[in-house]
């Protein structure tokens, strides 16, 4: 089975300015490139580059265990309505 080819930075930064774009956030407001700036546009896609390149994989690949218990953020409230910990 073929693999997918990782996107390019093009198709990346469509989708990264069409998702900002979605939830409001315009980068035009914000310096294109000056390094003096606290954040600039050049910057800011690069990070989002970086993440959606590193981050969602690794999610994706992610394959739980059936055997161990479950996650669970707070284990006691968790635990005293269910009968893990018992």
């Amino acid at each position: 089975m073929a693999t997918t080819p990782a996107p390019t930075d093009a198709e990346l930064d469509t989708l990264i300015k069409a998702r900002l774009n979605l939830i409001g956030i315009d980068l035009t407001q914000l310096p294109e490139n000056d390094p003096t700036a606290p954040a600039d546009q050049t910057r800011i896609m690069a990070s989002l580059r970086s993440f959606l390149r590193s981050t969602p994989p690794v999610i994706s690949n992610y394959k739980a265990d059936p055997q161990k218990a479950i996650p669970a953020v707070y284990t006691a409230p968790f635990s005293a309505w269910t009968e893990i910990g018992r």
